[in-house]
């Protein structure tokens, strides 16, 4: 069975890095798949390479795309549940399919999801036993009840048709690293990029972006049994990072084998 590892923070934290660094660092000695802008697998000479003939691969790159260049909040919502939507399909098929021993993700379908719906989208329904609740439903773990489908209808309405008409399911991770960051430092390193702001990157909503979060990890961890490092990604580097994923990969591999 696959560890599923994924690494978590807001836009600047230097995810996408951290995750293609420990993906190179793991191939050299696992077979490895890692779900980001592109879908790489390890082959028996201990190299990455891009699977891009996975179903849903087309239709989850179209749509990161043009979700980054919508200003409209509801549009960008729309586009992004749909990518994050494809995700969960395209790791479901690989874990599935070609059974790697770890299995990396930029970013988490499962934690994009309650982090956005909870500082942005939803926050007034994402209270602690409502978010162990959106994770059951999400990965099919409970079936909303007949009393709770006009709730979420109204107000969650993504979560009750995946959950209802088994559009995706949803997976926990079993390490999420999560690159903590304080907000002006990420925006510096967006802008650093030369690349424009998206809709959503303003110093406060990634203040409470990353408070939704840790919340969220806290709750995964405690109800789901998830290990959570959490590094302070403007303090350590790169390769120090790596190096503590491994760590702990390693010691979660041992207790369980």
């Amino acid at each position: 069975m696959s560890i599923y590892i994924a690494i978590i923070g807001i836009d600047g934290s230097g995810k996408s890095t951290c995750f293609n660094e420990t993906l190179k660092k793991f191939s050299k000695e696992k077979f490895v798949a890692g779900i980001g802008d592109e879908i790489l697998l390890s082959d028996e000479n201990k190299i990455l390479y891009e699977k891009d003939d996975i179903p849903w691969t087309a239709t989850k790159k179209f749509l990161g795309d043009i979700s980054k260049k919508y200003k409209n909040k509801t549009l960008y919502q729309i586009t992004k549940f749909a990518e994050l939507l494809c995700r969960v399909k395209i790791q479901q098929i690989i874990m599935n399919r070609y059974k790697p021993e770890f299995i990396l993700t930029d970013g988490s379908p499962l934690i994009n999801v309650l982090g956005w719906g909870g500082s942005f989208y939803y926050p007034q329904h994402f209270e602690s036993a409502q978010c162990i609740k959106c994770i059951n439903y999400l990965c099919q773990k409970k079936k909303i009840p007949l009393s709770e489908i006009g709730f979420y209808i109204r107000h969650i309405p993504g979560i009750f048709l995946v959950n209802r008409f088994k559009l995706a399911k949803f997976s926990i991770p079993d390490i999420i690293v999560f690159l903590n960051i304080k907000p002006e430092n990420a925006i510096a390193r967006i802008l650093k990029r030369g690349k424009e702001l998206q809709l959503h990157e303003t110093k406060s909503f990634l203040d409470n972006l990353q408070k939704t979060y840790i919340t969220v990890c806290n709750i995964i961890s405690a109800k789901f049994g998830s290990k959570v490092i959490k590094i302070q990604a403007d303090e350590l580097s790169v390769e120090d990072t790596v190096a503590m994923i491994i760590k702990h990969t390693r010691s979660l591999k041992n207790e369980r084998y």
